[in-house]
């Protein structure tokens, strides 16, 4: 699949944005894990929801999926039914998530094989295999990748994590409370700090008891084991991951844009977006609950650590085509293991597009750019997609991102909306 983005002149209209992936498998997961009947209203409809819906049933879960309502139904802890193959395709949260819950089985004796697609076969996982051995799991082989087999209880007790990303801690928090043991996990360096504080504020609205200190670089959590959730009911809410490349559209795009079902008070740490646009001379007021986004306003370039909010890297780098002087972007070096590389993809398409932008280890400096339309790769990579898609609505000419399919692993009518909105943007097979 292709997309084919032409110059956008202007936007308007109202939209509202996919509901949250970080919400909906924290709730799928958190679903398995308690005994009776929970429901996810408004969850995410995509690939990676497929992926850890198909990982729920093989955990030993009934689940009832429908575009309105996610239905689970478990047996709670210790898991039974599950299956000797279990494979999280593509999603590497479902992949972290789910990989603890092998220890939580009746019957963790008897060897699974953990598998994934081949996208994530390239992503590491070693400090999650290593914490999970520390914490009595049995998991080969030792070296960091998958596939693994995985066998033996989650039995809790002290461990250390890298904090490189925080889905390994947060993988982690979610599980150990049905562990037999206390736990403590350190942390060093902890990355993406907005992702950490969801999972604890999850946590929180479980009933889950938990304690977290912070001394410097180092996190340490207390999780005392023996606990149980309770079956639920919720809503998921609006991602502003995914309402990113829609809200810098209607910044950078002249006309009036409404942005509707984000709540700016959700632990979802995108939302800083919105303050960072703000600041770089975007007009953007909250109206009756709505976004409302001016459009074609002048921005100017400036410094963004961007350590917290990896997702919007890909978002940010093309706003910073936009505005004047340069912007900096730093303190990311997360971004390269994500789906893929994303300071380099996202390097390599602008430059293809006239952008004037130098890739550092852990960052990206961009300048103020004229883009002229070209063929790029999309890299399998859902954000560095829509990014570039972005990116070709501003440019003169036509745009060709190739590898567009990847959009429906978390933003499958992503094209549909934009052209909602009159963007000059078409998808082909």
């Amino acid at each position: 699949m292709k997309i084919i983005a032409k110059k956008t002149n202007k936007l308007s209209g109202t939209v509202i944005p996919p509901a949250s992936k970080s919400h909906t498998i924290r709730g799928l997961v958190i679903a398995v894990l308690a005994r009776g009947t929970s429901i996810l209203k408004n969850p995410l409809a995509s690939e990676d929801t497929d992926d850890a819906v198909r990982a729920c049933r093989a955990l030993g879960a009934k689940v009832v999926a429908t575009k309105r309502a996610i239905t689970v139904t478990s047996r709670g802890v210790p898991l039974s039914g599950v299956s000797s193959k279990i494979s999280t395709g593509n999603s590497g949260i479902t992949a972290h998530f789910t990989m603890p819950l092998l220890g939580l089985r009746s019957s963790a004796d008897r060897p699974v094989t953990f598998d994934c697609g081949p996208q994530m076969k390239k992503r590491p996982i070693g400090p999650l295999v290593k914490a999970l051995t520390e914490l009595g799991m049995h998991l080969t082989p030792s070296s960091g990748n998958l596939p693994l087999r995985i066998s033996g209880t989650l039995q809790g007790g002290a461990s250390s994590v890298n904090g490189l990303t925080s889905q390994y801690l947060s993988a982690l928090l979610l599980s150990l409370p049905c562990a037999p043991r206390d736990s403590v996990i350190t942390v060093e360096n902890l990355h993406e700090r907005p992702y950490a504080r969801m999972t604890e504020q999850t946590l929180e609205k479980s009933g889950i008891r938990f304690s977290h200190s912070r001394r410097g670089k180092k996190d340490t959590y207390r999780i005392p084991g023996g606990q149980r959730y309770k079956a639920f009911s919720m809503s998921v809410p609006g991602d502003f991951s995914s309402a990113s490349y829609i809200i810098a559209a209607a910044v950078l795009i002249p006309g009036t844009v409404a942005v509707r079902g984000l709540d700016m008070d959700d632990a979802q740490g995108d939302k800083e977006l919105i303050p960072i646009l703000i600041s770089m001379g975007a007009s953007i007021k909250k109206r009756n609950g709505d976004l409302v986004i001016r459009g074609g306003k002048p921005l100017k370039g400036r410094k963004i650590d961007a350590n917290a909010i990896p997702d919007l890297v890909p978002t940010l780098v093309v706003v910073a085509t936009q505005a004047e002087g340069k912007t900096d972007i730093v303190n990311v070096a997360q971004a390269r293991i994500k789906e893929t590389d994303r300071l380099h993809s996202m390097s390599e398409g602008l430059q293809k597009l006239g952008a004037r932008v130098v890739e550092h280890h852990d960052g990206i400096t961009v300048y103020r750019s004229n883009l002229t339309g070209a063929s790029v790769r999309g890299f399998g990579d859902h954000r560095t997609v829509m990014a570039l898609s972005l990116a070709g609505m501003l440019a003169e000419g036509t745009t060709i991102v190739n590898g567009a399919e990847a959009v429906r692993k978390t933003f499958p009518g992503f094209v549909p909306l934009m052209k909602k909105l009159g963007a000059n943007i078409k998808s082909i097979n």
